[in-house]
């Protein structure tokens, strides 16, 4: 039997976005927003409400995308959970973490891939054809990990899933025990599904919130914006970044900073690129306590501001790749309390906590000592 489907048409200044959509899902409104890339092979973007990185949004609703997606995966024994660089580093630990809660007796692991050249050894290196910082790094998780014979891929978004399969493809290269590859994301798209599968030579299953497909017709009278530089610098972060944690496949119980707040406060916890997360553990931890508390993230991606773009703040990386960074939907004027965590040495950029003015305080989230 046919799925029904909804239709949804979205008018942007660089052209018509045309979606469609399988039954059941949730209201299309409560998952996504739509904005402009300030990236001339791509006129338009999906700007997810449950994500937390473009959009603040309470931990709640984060953690609750979490368990509904972890709670969709299929049964699994010890896989290996791979989340996917920036956007998702924090979707991806969620849904293992979720994974985890629902099933405290297996076994799993958890790694993100990354921008940044490290000391630690390097797995395999792949490309994410359609981003404005292709190159993806992953680091060898340790042999638990590589032992796994199931794969779980999360990713906010799944287009043409060319990102995920060319992963899930070095992978299996280097690890041909694996016997099945889950695909996760927020929203699916993807229309190549059977061919992914066909190509991997795997059993491959797509879990997401809501699935369908697009078409974008660009407008005749747009002018492509030009791409800001995005890609680092290539050089070794070692002393930047921390020695151990999910970059390197590893489970790090973190230190809490304390925090003098009040019951009256309203807290924004912002994450600084991949290293989002502990923004959102600290959100969750902090919300009830405080009147208010809700977690973001600072991003590379250069989008347009307008649309689901309210506001935008550019200043520098805090990670020493000398290139412009973003924050979006910001007010800071909002919020009581901004704390900016970040990790080892990367203090986030003077010109971001002058933005956000003297409520702003950086905080260092560090990991636990025995």
């Amino acid at each position: 039997m046919t799925s029904a489907l909804t239709f949804h048409t979205v008018n942007l200044p660089s052209g018509t976005l045309k979606l469609w959509l399988e039954r059941p899902h949730p209201p299309l409104d409560t998952l996504l927003d739509y904005a402009m890339r300030q990236n001339p092979r791509r006129g338009f973007l999906f700007v997810s409400r449950v994500l937390g990185k473009h959009i603040p949004i309470s931990p709640a609703v984060a953690a609750r995308t979490y368990t509904q997606l972890a709670a969709a995966l299929p049964p699994l024994t010890a896989p290996h959970f791979i989340g996917l660089a920036e956007t998702a580093t924090a979707l991806g630990e969620g849904v293992y973490h979720a994974w985890r809660e629902q099933h405290p007796d297996q076994t799993a692991t958890f790694q993100h891939t990354t921008r940044y050249q490290t000391w630690h050894p390097l797995l395999l290196r792949f490309d994410e054809p359609h981003s404005h910082a292709p190159a993806h790094l992953l680091y060898d998780p340790g042999p638990a990990a590589r032992a796994a014979t199931e794969l779980v891929l999360v990713d906010d978004e799944l287009s043409t899933g060319t990102t995920l399969e060319n992963l899930a493809r070095e992978w299996r290269s280097l690890h041909p025990h694996l016997r099945r590859v889950v695909m996760v994301s927020l929203t699916d798209w993807c229309s190549r599904r059977s061919e992914i599968q066909e190509r991997l030579g795997l059993p491959v299953t797509f879990v997401s919130l809501t699935r369908g497909g697009y078409d974008f017709t660009p407008a005749a009278d747009w002018q492509p914006p030009q791409l800001p530089a995005v890609a680092g610098n290539g050089a070794d972060k070692s002393a930047l970044l921390p020695a151990s944690g999910p970059r390197y496949g590893q489970d790090v119980e973190l230190s809490w900073p304390e925090l003098s707040l009040s019951p009256t406060d309203r807290v924004l916890v912002l994450g600084t690129g991949e290293y989002q997360y502990p923004a959102f553990a600290l959100a969750q931890r902090l919300e009830p306590d405080v009147f208010a508390s809700v977690f973001s993230a600072t991003t590379r991606s250069p989008v347009l501001e307008g649309l689901a773009m309210a506001r935008k703040f550019s200043f520098s990386d805090n990670v020493g790749d000398g290139i412009a960074n973003y924050l979006y939907n910001v007010d800071p004027d909002a919020y009581t309390r901004i704390l900016v965590t970040y990790e080892g040495r990367c203090l986030p950029d003077s010109a971001l906590m002058t933005l956000l003015g003297d409520r702003a305080q950086a905080v260092r989230i560090s990991p636990l000592e025995a």
